[in-house]
């Protein structure tokens, strides 16, 4: 378990998703993003082996919140801001936290390099869609069709360049 590191990038353009070139082909086998409650607010199945239902995302969503926390008071270093990657034998789990305290995170398969960019990228889509859509409430489901189409295209485009590799 990794305790977490500040990694400052570069604001990334929403114009023509610039991480497309640099981004590394691997699987994304599934997505969540928390409110800063623990809520699951979204969660989207790129076609993981063991398929989870609603129940199972929920309390998944759940135990990342509450562990997430957790790792922030008993870590040794001041200042930490809780576990950035959880790695396993067989995934690894990437979280990107924003200011406001909403969690991002992905399952992809182990060694993937660049997922902080994606996770920054998936939090440029939240913000340009979800929250300057006057019709979404804060800490409530996404259920913004911007928000799905354009984080479909991200996601689209990573698993189009995994078929080439």
């Amino acid at each position: 378990m990794a305790v977490a590191v500040c990694i400052c990038l570069p604001r990334l353009s929403l114009i023509g998703f610039p991480f497309f070139l640099t981004m590394a082909t691997v699987a994304i086998y599934s997505l969540f993003i928390i409110n800063k409650s623990g809520g699951l607010i979204h969660y989207k199945d790129y076609g993981s082996a063991g398929r989870m239902d609603t129940n199972d995302s929920l309390r998944l969503a759940s135990l990342w919140h509450s562990m997430h926390a957790i790792s922030q008071q008993l870590s040794p270093t001041p200042g930490c801001n809780g576990i950035d990657l959880l790695q396993a034998h067989n995934f690894d789990l990437h979280c990107f936290q924003s200011l406001t305290g909403t969690k991002f995170f992905v399952v992809c398969e182990t060694g993937a390099p660049n997922m902080e960019f994606l996770l920054r990228t998936i939090y440029q889509l939240y913000t340009e869609f979800a929250l300057k859509n006057p019709f979404y409430e804060m800490e409530m489901p996404i259920r913004c069709e911007l928000f799905d189409f354009n984080l479909a295209q991200v996601i689209q485009k990573d698993r189009v360049a995994l078929l080439g590799r």
